[in-house]
């Protein structure tokens, strides 16, 4: 199959499942990515994770992909760059129940939450696994809610993968503190619009004149198409081409690839 991705504005890559799986590429990641930038085409590389970009670029380095910052767009960084608008008269007062990167990502932006006592504007949520998210701050994150506020949940996922298999997502912790809280959580990662929305803002880009490519119908090929991108959806990591062909046709992939190597 040939996908002319000159047509197109900019060229939006996911990463787990995509590009990587765990520290190691994905058969034509490096060389689509070195082509992309040989080119000097506008393309960004798209993740759930809860880690800040320079994380990620981080992380990408260690595979021979070498990348810019402003190439990369998280979950997290959308969770903060929807905290910042929100709050944008004066600096919010957070509770951070995410990750390292959600710290570094706000530290200087925010004012810092510990404890029970005074203001608390918003909780930021990660996946359980985290330095910020031990069982006693869950529950005072829960108290936070219960006092009024704002829910922000980096993504929605359920699950994750790790090297001992799966683990409890962001949207499984989310869950438990609305049930617990009342409070209803903001979504800020794939498949939401608001980070489509975010990103294309980033890269002056149409989204009708962007494609994406990724390995997860629910977060990837639904979340682009939502906004009129073209998707291609890439085998070999969630979702297989049964997945796509039980869906009905308005939300199934434009393309189905068996890896990046064929484009």
């Amino acid at each position: 199959m040939t996908i002319d991705l000159d047509r197109f504005d900019a060229v939006l890559l996911d990463l787990d499942g995509t590009v990587y799986h765990e520290e190691h590429p994905l058969p034509g990641a490096v060389e689509l990515i070195h082509r992309l930038q040989g080119a000097k085409r506008t393309y960004a590389c798209l993740t759930n994770s809860t880690s800040s970009p320079e994380r990620v670029v981080a992380r990408l380095a260690r595979m021979r992909v070498d990348v810019t910052p402003a190439h990369v767009y998280t979950a997290a960084a959308a969770a903060v760059d929807f905290l910042l608008d929100r709050f944008a008269a004066a600096p919010p007062n957070v509770f951070n129940l995410a990750t390292e990167g959600v710290h570094d990502l706000l530290d200087g932006k925010v004012r810092w939450v510990e404890g029970e006592q005074g203001p608390c504007d918003a909780v930021v949520v990660g996946v359980p696994l985290s330095v910020f998210a031990t069982p006693e701050r869950q529950r005072t994150a829960m108290i936070r809610l219960r006092g009024g506020a704002l829910h922000v949940a980096i993504c929605a996922d359920r699950v994750y993968p790790s090297p001992r298999g799966l683990e409890f997502g962001v949207g499984a912790l989310a869950a438990m503190l609305s049930y617990a809280s009342g409070a209803s959580p903001v979504y800020c990662g794939k498949p939401e619009r608001l980070f489509f929305a975010e990103l294309c803002h980033r890269l002056a880009a149409d989204p009708a004149r962007c494609v994406l490519i990724g390995d997860n119908l629910e977060s990837d090929i639904a979340g682009g198409k939502s906004v009129g991108m073209t998707t291609v959806l890439t085998l070999g990591g969630v979702s297989s081409r049964d997945d796509a062909e039980r869906l009905p046709p308005a939300l199934r992939p434009d393309h189905i690839i068996n890896d990046l190597r064929e484009l």
